[in-house]
C-alpha cells in the first residue's frame, strides 16, 4: 500500500488538512487561498523565499516549509501549477520589505503563474526575483539547459536559498547563492 485515500474527489484537501493537523506547530493556511506559511516568522526582517508547484509530490513542496527553509507554499491541483493569485497573495501577505524570492521547477504552468505573479507585485512595489530550477538531466541536452525540468534539485535550492534568507541576506545575494545551486 502507497497512501491512504478517503474519497479520490477531496484527496487534495484531505491531504493538505492532514499535513496542517500532523504539523500544527510549523505550519498554518492563509485564508481563501491553498498557501501554507511558516507558523513563526523571525522577528527580523528577511527576505521572503517562496515555492509551490502542483500536489502528488508530496511531500514536495509543504514537507519543506521552515526555519532555513521555504516560507510559504503555493499548492496546485494534482500535477498542475498553483494558480497565480496564491502566489501573488502569499507575496504579498509575507513581505517585509527586504524582498521575495521564487524558487520553482522549470514547468510551464508554474513559469507562468510565478512571473505573472511576480509582475502583480512588482506594480505594488514589491521587489521579487526568482530561480528556477532545471537539473533533470533526462529531459534535455546540456546545449538546452534552460528547457530542463526540475526535480529533486529543486530539495537543494529551496535548503540553499532558504538558508542565506534566513542568515540575513539581501535579496540580490540570496539569488545569486541560489543560482549556483
Amino acid at each position: 500500500m502507497k497512501k491512504f485515500i478517503n474519497d479520490p474527489d477531496n484527496v487534495l484537501e484531505e491531504s493538505v488538512l492532514g499535513f496542517l493537523e500532523s504539523y500544527p506547530n510549523y505550519v498554518k493556511k492563509l485564508k481563501n487561498a491553498r498557501v501554507l506559511i511558516r507558523r513563526s516568522m523571525p522577528t527580523f526582517k528577511k527576505v521572503i523565499v517562496i515555492s509551490g508547484g502542483g500536489s502528488g509530490h508530496e511531500p514536495a513542496f509543504i514537507g519543506y516549509i521552515g526555519k532555513g527553509l521555504l516560507d510559504a507554499v503555493a499548492v496546485g491541483e494534482i500535477f498542475t501549477a498553483p494558480p497565480t493569485d496564491w502566489i501573488y497573495k502569499a507575496t504579498k501577505e509575507l513581505d517585509m520589505g527586504k524582498g521575495v524570492i521564487y524558487l520553482y521547477g522549470n514547468y510551464s504552468g508554474d513559469l507562468m503563474n510565478f512571473k505573472m505573479a511576480r509582475k502583480l507585485a512588482e506594480a505594488e512595489g514589491i521587489n521579487v526575483e526568482e530561480v528556477i530550477a532545471n537539473d533533470d538531466v533526462a529531459s534535455a541536452p546540456k546545449s538546452h539547459i534552460e528547457k530542463r525540468r526540475g526535480i529533486a534539485g529543486e530539495v537543494i535550492l529551496w535548503k540553499i536559498g532558504g538558508a542565506a534568507a534566513e542568515a540575513g541576506l539581501s535579496l540580490k545575494e540570496v539569488k545569486e547563492i541560489s543560482e549556483i545551486a
